[in-house]
């Protein structure tokens, strides 16, 4: 079974000037499922005349956790989180201001069928081909024995993309990565 969500959400306004700290530190990985997806959209926005989107570390990690969230808890497929968290909230902790989107998918195996379902769905196109995105992140999660397997996470900001940490910064990005290895391992027990 697949299924597909999607939520916009412009905010661009109402938090302009509100500078907040970010509470949640960026993860910085983008396997190859999730950079094809970045590629395959940023293909559907030059048919359509746009830009294309750029890699953002700050909507990768609300993508990446927001698809591990999914794939932990088996009754849960939703833009907010698991936890109830609304999805504006969560975004927030990783992307303080300007406008956000999100896709969410599961079930799908592979980014091109992903990003045709997107595709073929009008509001989940409407984000992807929004015109006033400029960053995005992709999480891709799989996990065997889940309700649906794979989940996807498309999230979208209007800001100018958040560049990715010089490489004396890595070491401390592997750091978070461990820790958030732990925490997801110890979930799953």
């Amino acid at each position: 079974m697949k299924k597909l969500a999607v939520l916009a959400f412009a905010l661009s306004a109402a938090f302009a000037g509100q500078a907040r700290a970010m509470t949640v530190a960026p993860v910085v990985v983008i396997d190859e499922f999730e950079s094809r997806v970045l590629e395959l959209v940023n293909v559907e926005r030059s048919f359509a005349g746009l830009s294309a989107l750029s890699f953002d570390v700050r909507l990768q990690a609300a993508a990446e956790a927001h698809s591990l969230d999914m794939a932990t808890h088996s009754n849960c497929f939703t833009h907010d989180s698991c936890d109830g968290t609304a999805w504006v909230t969560r975004m927030r902790g990783y992307y303080p201001t300007g406008g956000i989107g999100e896709n969410i998918a599961a079930g799908y195996l592979t980014p091109e069928e992903v990003v045709t379902g997107w595709m073929n769905s009008p509001g989940h196109k409407a984000n992807i081909l929004n015109s006033s995105f400029k960053g995005i992140g992709v999480g891709y999660v799989y996990e065997a024995g889940s309700k649906y397997a794979t989940y996807w996470t498309q999230d979208f900001g209007t800001l100018a993309a958040a560049p990715v940490p010089e490489p004396e910064s890595y070491a401390m990005l592997l750091a978070g990565l461990g820790v958030l290895g732990a925490v997801a391992r110890r979930r799953c027990v």
